[in-house]
């Protein structure tokens, strides 16, 4: 009889972000694996470059996340992390940073 599942899935791979707006930042990757099957990913965020206080923000399913409502000229760091059916979380993950554009005004 099989014992519990205690391997976490490998870290996503080649996560790309990028500002397309003042207020949005878009996130793709390289699906993860799991020896049993990824359930989903952990999308984290901290304002900086050299932040080291990542904040969960949101859960997918998908290997894209589209972060809305940030403030124009800012520095946002990501990092994407893997979990599987047991609640395995993977503990090596995908980093990147990325800019908002300047603010624009309506005309």
């Amino acid at each position: 009889m099989a014992g519990p599942d205690t391997i976490p899935p490998n870290a996503p791979t080649n996560l790309m972000v990028t500002a397309v707006s003042d207020t949005q930042i878009n996130l793709v990757w390289t699906a993860s694996t799991d020896n049993v099957g990824v359930t989903g990913y952990m999308v984290e965020r901290c304002q900086g470059a050299a932040c080291s206080n990542f904040v969960q923000i949101s859960t997918s399913t998908a290997t894209t996340f589209s972060d809305t409502g940030l403030t124009g000229t800012t520095s946002y760091s990501y990092r994407v992390r893997a979990t599987d059916a047991a609640g395995n979380l993977e503990q090596l993950f995908q980093h990147g940073t990325a800019s908002t554009a300047t603010g624009r005004s309506a005309w």
